[in-house]
């Protein structure tokens, strides 16, 4: 059982009431957490078919399109970085597979892994790629990666830092972690405050910002090779289903006008409180 530390995951100080309810911040480093307890269990079952469609995300499959634009930017920025993007990659969180499927054209060998069986069933079945349904902590890798990956799951997960220890530990010497995650220093996120929409506890348990998301991957073995602040794309629909469905609970609205044309299609927003950092195994 991994339950959420009772001390800062980053420097290991005492956490103290943040001025956010429901979250908790480091006395020393400044790292803030979510105020709950999870176990395993309880986290593997906040991540049933509901949370792909109508509870995290309006419908994951068709926010495909969008997601494979953010993909596509990721590996052409890996691809710079290492100077070419082959050898093996290994997908922490890989959902439905599109990442996998996407990448497996860029790369010699592509996996992942993924705590919701549904979602794996989905990667295998329907897209054919090589996807395991497990807790990663206990999953041996066959070979040793040369990118590790994580699109926005560490914020979900209960021990992080467990999950970077165990990435270093299954990396060829000089292999990448590259990783997605909500800047909780950006400026979005301290003028939206306890509204900022990265904060929803219980699935988003941790809060990084460039600085803490640094310490611990240094702290952990690993080098800083580049740090950014892309934007993100996401299909209209589904952004009007956060902000009228999920946000201001006007589902009734958003049944009335979700089929208009007009909001077909996506669209690419960045509100530079989104980092994407890549480290290299020293």
């Amino acid at each position: 059982m991994n339950e959420v530390a009772g001390t800062c995951l980053v420097c290991g100080s005492a956490y103290s009431p943040d001025h956010r309810p429901g979250l908790l911040k480091c006395t020393n480093c400044g790292f803030v957490s979510a105020d709950v307890k999870l176990n395993d269990l309880e986290l593997e079952n906040l991540y049933s078919e509901k949370y792909f469609f109508g509870e995290e995300y309006f419908n994951y499959e068709q926010e495909r399109d969008s997601l494979e634009i953010n993909f596509k930017k990721r590996i052409a920025t890996l691809n710079e970085i290492a100077r070419g993007a082959n050898g093996v990659l290994f997908e922490i969180g890989c959902a439905y597979g599109y990442f996998l499927r996407m990448a497996s054209q860029y790369f010699q060998n592509v996996r992942g892994i993924d705590i919701s069986k549904e979602a794996v069933r989905h990667a295998r079945s329907e897209l054919g790629v090589e996807a395991e349904a497990g807790d990663y902590l206990s999953f041996e890798l066959r070979d040793k990666a040369d990118f590790i990956v994580l699109w926005d799951v560490i914020e979900h997960l209960i021990r992080p830092d467990l999950f970077i220890e165990k990435a270093h530990a299954d990396l060829q010497s000089g292999g990448l972690i590259a990783l997605t995650t909500g800047d909780i220093e950006s400026l979005n996120a301290h003028i939206r405050g306890k509204n900022w929409r990265m904060i929803h506890p219980p699935t988003h348990l941790h809060y990084f910002s460039v600085r803490t998301m640094s310490m611990l991957l240094n702290r952990l073995g690993f080098e800083i090779v580049h740090v950014s602040h892309p934007g993100t794309s996401r299909s209209i629909r589904s952004i009007l289903y956060i902000i009228l469905v999920l946000r201001l609970k006007w589902t009734w609205f958003y049944d009335k006008i979700v089929e208009w044309k007009i909001f077909g299609g996506d669209v690419t927003l960045n509100l530079w409180d989104i980092m994407f950092v890549v480290a290299k195994k020293r």
